[in-house]
C-alpha cells in the first residue's frame, strides 16, 4: 500500500497524472461495457450545504467547500450524495453505523494522515442527523471514543468473528444507513457487507465508500450473485478524475 501510494505521488508530480488517467480511462471503459445504462445527474456547486458545511467544521473528508481541510488530498463529493439522499429524511433516520473512524496512525492502512481528525464523520452524522444514535467501528483502538449519541467499537472488518463479535457487543440493529469507509479493498468489503446486511433495516442504504474504477468491477461480479439492489455511482469533480471518487449504494 505505501509504495503504491509513493507511485501515485510519483505520477502526480513528475508526470502530471498521466499514468492514472490512462489506467482511469482504460478502467472507465471496461465499466461502460459493463454496466451500459446510467443516470447522469449534473447540479451546481452551491455554498448552501448543511452536510457539506458540517464536513469542513470537522473535518470529514466526504466533502468540503475548500475550509478546514485536515487531510493532504481533495476532497470527496460524497457530501453532495447523501445531501441529495437524505436533506428530506434528516428528522426521521434514527440508526446510523460507519465503519472506519479515521485513524491518524499513519502506520495502519488507509490513514487519515498524521493531520486527520478521527471521528469527524461521525459526529457529521450525529449533527445531520439529530435524532439518530450512531455507531462507528475501526482497527485502531487509539481512536475509539464515546460522545452524545455516539459509540463506538473494534472491528477487523477482514475478520468474521471480529464482525460477529462486534454486533453482539454492540447489540443493536435495524439500520437507516450503513457506511462501509474502513479499508477500502475488495476482500474487506465483501466480508464486512456479508456479515453486517442483515443489520440494515428494509427500507435502508447501505454505502461502500472510496471504490476505484477497476473495484466497481469486482464488486458488479460480487453482487450479481446476490439478490440486492445496486447501484453504481460515479462522482464528478472538475479537474479531477473520478478514480476513488466513487460509491456502490446497495438496498434490499
Amino acid at each position: 500500500m505505501v509504495f503504491k501510494k509513493f507511485l501515485i505521488l510519483i505520477d502526480r508530480v513528475f508526470f502530471r497524472s498521466i499514468l492514472s488517467k490512462m489506467y482511469s480511462k482504460r478502467d472507465k471503459s471496461k465499466l461502460d461495457q459493463s454496466l451500459n445504462y446510467k443516470i447522469t445527474i449534473r447540479y451546481s456547486k452551491g455554498t448552501k450545504n448543511f452536510f457539506t458545511e458540517l464536513c469542513d467544521i470537522y473535518g470529514s473528508d466526504k466533502g468540503s467547500q475548500g475550509n478546514n481541510l485536515t487531510y493532504p488530498w481533495p476532497a470527496h463529493t460524497y457530501s453532495d450524495f447523501y445531501s441529495t439522499i437524505f436533506s428530506n429524511f434528516r428528522l426521521s433516520i434514527k440508526k446510523v453505523y460507519e465503519n472506519g473512524i479515521g485513524t491518524n496512525n499513519p502506520n495502519l492502512t488507509s490513514n487519515m494522515s498524521s493531520t486527520g481528525a478521527p471521528g469527524a464523520s461521525l459526529r457529521v452524522w450525529r449533527d445531520y442527523f439529530p435524532n439518530a444514535l450512531v455507531i462507528g467501528t475501526d482497527i485502531d483502538r487509539d481512536v475509539l471514543f464515546q460522545e452524545t449519541r455516539i459509540k463506538t467499537f473494534f472491528i477487523d472488518q477482514t475478520n468474521e468473528l471480529s464482525i460477529k463479535h462486534f454486533w453482539d457487543e454492540c447489540r443493536e440493529d435495524d439500520f437507516d444507513l450503513i457506511v462501509d469507509d474502513g479499508l477500502h479493498t475488495i476482500n474487506a468489503g465483501k466480508t464486512l457487507f456479508l456479515n453486517s446486511i442483515d443489520k440494515l433495516s428494509n427500507t435502508g442504504l447501505y454505502v461502500i465508500e472510496d471504490v476505484g474504477l477497476k473495484d466497481l468491477i469486482s464488486y458488479e461480479d460480487f453482487f450479481k450473485k446476490l439478490d440486492f439492489v445496486v447501484n453504481y455511482i460515479s462522482l464528478s469533480r472538475p479537474r479531477l478524475d473520478n478514480r476513488n471518487n466513487n460509491l456502490i449504494a446497495i438496498r434490499k
